[in-house]
């Protein structure tokens, strides 16, 4: 089983990256969703381990591509920060993508809202912010993925 921690937006602050890695222990990958301001480093000092990392809205001098591909198990997943995609108008743009790159998971960030939810056959995620949540209870969110060993998987949004 593979276990990976998804966050998003956080901003330049990753005191709550840290309470995510501390009580996620058993992490095999980590995927940042974009908004990370130039901590690449830090972040990957926290977890230690596989980081993908997009370029989000506020990452102005980040290298890390607008969107990528990334495979878990028998999942091929669209990994983007979503602005380029209107996400905060929809996700069919993110949804047409990752059926144009064969993928059953779309992944994004931006709009500081946890989503998970299913359209058009697609798996669309989004696990809120670290730092900044939008929602109506406005608690901090990641999510966690995991990879069974068939292959399947689960994943659920997390609170801080």
């Amino acid at each position: 089983m593979e276990n990976i921690i998804i966050i998003s937006d956080s901003h330049g602050k990753l005191d709550n990256v840290r309470k995510i890695a501390e009580k996620e222990k058993d992490v095999d990958a980590v995927i940042h969703l974009g908004d990370l301001i130039g901590q690449d480093e830090q972040l990957e000092e926290i977890f230690e381990t596989k980081i993908y990392k997009v370029r989000g809205n506020c990452d102005f001098t980040s290298e890390n591509p607008l969107s990528q591909v990334v495979e878990f198990g028998k999942n091929r997943i669209l990994i983007t920060h979503g602005h380029n995609y209107g996400v905060n108008f929809g996700t069919d743009r993110l949804c047409y993508a990752a059926m144009e790159n064969n993928c059953n998971i779309a992944m994004y960030g931006h709009t500081h809202v946890p989503e998970n939810s299913v359209y058009s056959g697609v798996i669309v995620v989004n696990p809120g912010s670290v730092t900044n949540p939008r929602q109506l209870n406005h608690k901090p969110t990641y999510a966690k993925m995991q990879i069974l060993d068939d292959g399947k998987f689960d994943i659920r949004i997390q609170y801080i």
